[in-house]
């Protein structure tokens, strides 16, 4: 922590008896010697009003004159322990960086460089590489500009509403692990005159939480947190005497702010009109909610007329029917909602489990793309892949409800109570997950497996049994508990029942050929490695035209890269364009980079969306390698074919 090293090296010179040269303290606490001029800067600003300061000489280094050694020990007690000076001031990039946009927004007159520098004490050249991350951010905010004179310094100008939204997008993107705190570089905006900051956003919080809760709204954490930021925000920049000025073009139901307008008018001892009213109103509106209880809340027909449009793509490319499943396209909608108003205000959810949920649920992400080109189409925006991934979450509970059931045959040498017990409880569990074809004793599990009681998926078991034929088995306790149900639960409603019964044998049949693998002795680029894998594909004539298919895929990357988190990427095209199913490997000798993750091995996708079990299948196989790391790094060490096989065997 940087408090932490600046008061270390104060206390450091004061015990000193001679000077330190800036390579000395730079190497004393681990850091740059620039760091070091930098922090100096700071302390002797700091220390200046008590009359001690850090002295230099090109021969005698850095030090602190005897005769105010006794004062320096007072400042030690009287600053640093109290602490809250130099904790506040921002230190990380990412710190500075929403410093100088909160300053910005909330300055009236142009700001000079040099005055940044010397409030964040760093040089100017870092805040003028800070400014041009911040130029480069604003693109994003098609009414806001920041104009730069050599003289006058920095300005940012456009309308408010504009720039509240800015300072939201930026509070969102900070990763502070207590979701109702303030950025250090917020508390810095202000200074000393604000020290009640957070007594101000705990009223605010309790107060709106407690209207959300007679209205029947409830909001995840996150977004109950940024609605209170958002609001405080509005209220101290009325305070200073910045307003909303611009009409909106929607009619509003103000019922909620309403709710709480008084309460936020009497604490302040501020106004606000209906401008400011339909600002918070909005901010609301564009909230993730979990649930909804109030008859009042009102479904937008955009977001019904998107989720049907995607339920219909689903059926036409993945042969997915949804249409039942009530539950999800209630709660799709409720998704989609807020999230077009979000669109309005162009900025998007991000979500920090994105990266797990397309490893885990990559098929359900995969669907979940589909709606990137609808919403396309109807709002004219590329949603991001933050905004996708809460979108397959959705869609993998929806999966789990309208896949087939998993057909189950119990084997029961304990007689018929023990069966019905084993039925009584498996159902109480997964009804309308599962179907038991019967109870049987084990002198009949031949014919249970030859299927002449029907398809069997899974047999349950409360004796040890051996089946040869490619259906899962497991054994249970006759009085089947808690952990026999959950060993149950990875077969019940998954694909990887699919995948489980499917020998090696098929999977290398149906999926995977020599032909089709490729180990990648030099180093390769990661378009290249695709483009001849897919060269592999058209030689054994499962696809038409390399350069359709190849196009296809770089335009899926290019719209969310497939790189999974283990060094797996799944490249796929667009469309179904296979003859069959198959997948094309390639695995590099040495780990490649791509957009900033490294890949050692590539499954190419070519799929055939007609053939809906092979896909299952597929993605079961997918979804069994990830969750083993035993298999993954067998399958990524494999220098051929073979030992590739081998691997999946594991």
């Amino acid at each position: 922590m940087a408090y932490e090293r600046q008061k270390d090296i104060f206390v450091y010179l004061l015990n000193s008896d001679i000077g330190l040269s800036g390579n000395e303290l730079a190497k004393k606490f681990n850091v740059s010697s620039r760091t070091i001029r930098s922090d100096i800067k700071f302390l002797n600003e700091l220390t200046k009003e008590y009359g001690v300061s850090i002295c230099s000489s090109k021969q005698g280094g850095y030090f602190i004159p005897e005769e105010q050694k006794d004062i320096g020990i007072l400042v030690v007690k009287k600053i640093f322990i109290k602490e809250e000076n130099l904790n506040r001031v921002p230190n990380t990039p990412s710190e500075r960086f929403a410093f100088i946009i909160f300053k910005l927004s909330f300055s009236k007159d142009y700001i000079s460089m040099e005055e940044l520098a010397d409030m964040l004490y760093v040089s100017k050249t870092t805040i003028y590489l800070d400014v041009k991350e911040i130029i480069s951010f604003l693109d994003y905010f098609s009414d806001l500009r920041l104009e730069i004179s050599p003289i006058k310094g920095l300005k940012l100008e456009g309308d408010e509403r504009s720039k509240r939204l800015l300072i939201s997008n930026v509070l969102k993107n900070e990763k502070i692990n207590d979701n109702l705190m303030l950025s250090r570089s917020f508390y810095y905006v202000f200074g000393d005159k604000n020290l009640n900051l957070d007594e101000e956003i705990l009223f605010l919080y309790e107060t709106i939480i407690n209207v959300l809760n007679e209205y029947g709204y409830i909001l995840t954490d996150s977004n109950i947190s940024l609605l209170v930021k958002d609001i405080l925000v509005s209220i101290k920049r009325i305070q200073m005497g910045f307003v909303i000025e611009e009409e909106v073009k929607e009619d509003l139901d103000l019922t909620i702010v309403e709710a709480f307008k008084k309460e936020i008018q009497n604490f302040f001892n501020i106004s606000l009109n209906n401008k400011e009213l339909e600002y918070f109103q909005q901010s609301f509106n564009a909230k993730r909610l979990l649930n909804v209880t109030s008859k009042n809340y009102v479904l937008k027909e955009e977001a019904e007329k998107i989720v049907y449009e995607f339920l219909k793509e689903v059926k036409a490319k993945f042969n997915i029917d949804f249409s039942d499943a009530t539950n999800f396209k209630k709660n799709l909608i409720l998704h989609i909602n807020p999230m077009i108003e979000r669109i309005k205000d162009n900025y998007f959810e991000d979500n920090p489990l994105k990266n797990q949920i397309k490893t885990n649920y990559s098929f359900a992400f995969e669907i979940s793309t589909l709606m990137v080109a609808i919403i396309k189409k109807r709002l004219n925006v590329i949603i991001s892949e933050g905004e996708v991934s809460y979108i397959a979450l959705h869609v993998a509970v929806a999966l789990n409800e309208v896949n087939d059931k998993t057909n189950i045959a119990i084997i029961c040498g304990s007689g018929l109570g023990t069966a019905q017990l084993i039925r009584s409880k498996i159902l109480s569990y997964y009804n309308r997950q599962v179907n038991i074809i019967g109870y049987f004793p084990i002198y009949k599990l031949e014919n249970v497996l030859n299927g002449e009681y029907g398809e069997v998926d899974l047999i349950i078991s409360t004796i040890p049994i051996n089946t040869e034929k490619n259906v899962s088995a497991i054994q249970i306790s006759p009085l089947i508990n808690e952990d026999d149900l959950l060993k149950i639960r990875q077969y019940v409603d998954s694909p990887l029942i699919t995948f489980k019964n499917h020998g090696i044998k098929e999977i290398e049949g149906d999926f995977f050929s020599r032909e089709l693998f490729k180990y990648f002795d030099d180093e390769k680029d990661f378009f290249k490695a695709i483009l001849e894998l897919t060269e592999k594909l058209k030689g054994q004539g499962y696809i038409d035209d390399v350069e359709t298919f190849y196009s296809s895929v770089l335009e899926r990357e290019n719209l969310y890269s497939t790189i999974l988190e283990n060094m797996i990427a799944i490249p796929h095209p667009m469309e179904s364009m296979s003859e069959t199913t198959v997948v094309a490997v390639g695995i590099f000798k040495n780990p490649i980079v791509h957009c900033g993750k490294r890949v050692k091995m590539i499954l190419l996708f070519a799929v055939n969306i007609k053939e809906d079990k092979k896909m299952k299948v597929l993605y079961g196989m997918l979804q069994k390698i990830i969750e083993s790391k035993v298999i993954v790094e067998n399958m990524l060490q494999s220098k051929d074919f073979d030992e590739f096989m081998k691997s999946m065997k594991s």
